[in-house]
């Protein structure tokens, strides 16, 4: 297939000890992560990281966990999250990140399913976990990662305290402790489709083999500075913006939050992202609203002589001639990867145009996440990438995308019905729709849940959110099936407008005409519902179950 080049070189790796062990040797002296603390970044380097982690390793033993007891982790990204994964990871403990944006029932709930026996929160959760306690027997412990500790709370430095001491008296539990392949590195719970949680069981294999696979597919490097701004506890963000730049020996900055985020992407000079759609079609609006002001036409000018320049010289100056777009975005920014929703691809392409590698990809909690990638110079924007070197892809009868190899779950945790359900010698069921193409590119279509079954037809929401978001008029959409007597379930979209215009009757009409001209009478939407915004979840996915809920709550009480 044309772009067809070899892997980039990575390290193997067996275990998440053994590629932190080996990086906190190499790289010593070089900063792994950094925070921002009273308007300073604060570095802390490889070495002063495994310093931590060996003495909150200590600490944990000293709370009595051993191999295969498990500690949940809750809060704001920052080190004392990374450590405290880091410290259970390396002496074996099982690690439960839980969701910072849960409800305490939910809260409750992933505690008790998991059995956590210990609790690692930041001063948002601890009120929490407080009261937690007192409903969860098992939960022996609780530690805060902030020092303003209460009764029965050990502080973070505490924590550390216990451990420098038993090193101190020559018991080193992180040097003691061993961990295999095999071994269960973490349990990661998500709602799924149907809204059940399901503790997925990833080991380090798991881990390891997505890390390798995704250096040898995507050139990331040693020199990166990875910006942090997605949630660390999913299992993205967890894997690939945390453990894989310290696998490479980088340096993670932690972002303030998303408001700050060009400005934290400007004092830390990253050089790459990890991001979802919806950060990213933000981010590039606000670069072309600056550009139009300058004029298009000198935009488009530029972009011509690029292309021009890489056709005939085979030089890429895009840098140069946008340099004034990478002023803003810190002058350093040379890569940014997209997951959790397909990214319209005018959006990778614009990214790209301006000189900023933008590769967009697919996976699922269920698969380390990475199942498939677009290459540096192997790419299709309107795809999911293609297949990792370890990973098999192969497309269902019924159209369902399934996923083979090292990376895959051990299964769900305490369900052994889900996990029959989703795993079919060796295959993963993904329960998303998708295809592959002559190049072995791989296409992902549509959650199969989503799915409509409207007067006979089966009609898939994202086709008709496509068109629907086409209107010029219109930023952003979310189309479900809502219960119908006649037709078992009739279509309604929710749109939202474009700089908050109002939806008059004379744009209502535009886009009705629009969809009618574009999309099947089967398919076309009974009913516009226009809204000021769309929920979201935490990974920039329009929360469509929210809206599904809304219209059942609607329908019952119409009928009470």
């Amino acid at each position: 297939m044309k772009g067809i080049y070899p892997p980039y070189p990575a390290e193997p790796i067996a275990d998440i000890r053994e590629m932190f062990i080996h990086g906190t040797r190499r790289f010593a002296g070089k900063a792994a992560l950094q925070h921002k603390r009273a308007g300073e970044w604060i570095p802390i380097t490889y070495r002063e990281l495994r310093a931590d982690v060996e003495a909150v390793a200590g600490g944990l033993a000293a709370l009595g966990l051993h191999p295969s007891h498990k500690v949940a982790i809750v809060g704001d990204n920052r080190p004392e999250w990374a450590v405290s994964y880091l410290a259970a990871a390396c002496t074996g403990i099982v690690c439960v990140p839980v969701d910072k944006e849960l409800r305490e029932t939910e809260v409750r709930n992933i505690l008790e399913l998991s059995g956590a026996q210990a609790v690692i929160a930041d001063y948002r959760h601890i009120e929490m976990i407080c009261g937690l306690r007192r409903e969860l027997p098992f939960l022996a412990s609780a530690v805060s990662m902030d020092d303003a500790a209460r009764e029965g709370i050990i502080s973070f430095t505490e924590l550390k305290r216990l451990g420098r001491a038993r090193i101190e008296s020559g018991k080193n539990d992180f040097e003691d402790r061993t961990v295999t392949p095999d071994s269960l590195l973490s349990i990661l719970f998500t709602s799924g489709t149907m809204g059940n949680p399901k503790g997925v069981m990833l080991t380090h294999r798991n881990i390891a083999s997505n890390l390798v696979d995704a250096v040898r597919w995507v050139n990331l490097r040693t020199e990166d500075r990875f910006l942090s701004v997605l949630p660390i506890h999913h299992s993205y963000e967890c894997t690939d913006g945390f453990l894989l730049a310290l696998y490479l020996g980088a340096t993670i900055s932690y972002a303030e939050n998303l408001r700050r985020f060009v400005e934290n992407l400007c004092e830390t000079r990253s050089t790459a992202v990890l991001g979802v759609p919806l950060l990213w079609h933000a981010v590039y609006s606000k670069i072309e609203a600056a550009m139009a002001e300058r004029g298009m036409w000198k935009v488009n000018a530029a972009k011509k002589l690029a292309a021009l320049s890489e056709k005939v010289l085979g030089l890429n100056i895009r840098r140069l001639l946008f340099r004034a777009v990478h002023r803003k975005l810190g002058g350093s920014l040379r890569i940014l990867i997209s997951g959790g929703a397909a990214v319209d691809p005018a959006v990778a392409r614009g990214f790209r145009e301006l000189g900023i590698t933008f590769l967009q990809g697919y996976g699922l909690t269920e698969s380390s996440p990475i199942i498939a990638v677009n290459r540096n110079e192997a790419f299709k924007d309107d795809a999911a990438g293609l297949p990792l070197p370890s990973v098999e892809v192969r497309i269902a009868e019924d159209g369902e995308i399934l996923a083979r190899g090292p990376n895959i779950m051990l299964g769900y945790y305490n369900n052994p019905d889900a996990t029959s359900d989703a795993l079919e010698d060796g295959w993963l069921h993904t329960g998303d729709l998708g295809a592959m193409d002559e190049d072995g590119f791989l296409y992902f279509r549509q959650r199969i849940k989503r799915m409509i079954i409207s007067s006979g037809y089966s009609v898939y929401p994202s086709q008709i959110e496509n068109v629907i978001n086409a209107h010029e008029k219109v930023l952003t959409s979310c189309v479900i099936g809502v219960p119908d007597p006649y037709r078992m379930q009739k279509i309604k979209a929710f749109v939202v407008l474009r700089d908050g215009a109002e939806a008059t009757d004379e744009i209502n009409e535009a886009i009705l005409e629009h969809c009618r001209k574009n999309i099947a009478k089967y398919a076309m939407p009974c009913e516009f519902e226009y809204r000021a915004a769309l929920p979201k979840t935490l990974v920039g996915k329009v929360a469509y179950l929210e809206l599904e809920k809304e219209e059942e709550e609607k329908l019952r009480a119409a009928g009470e």
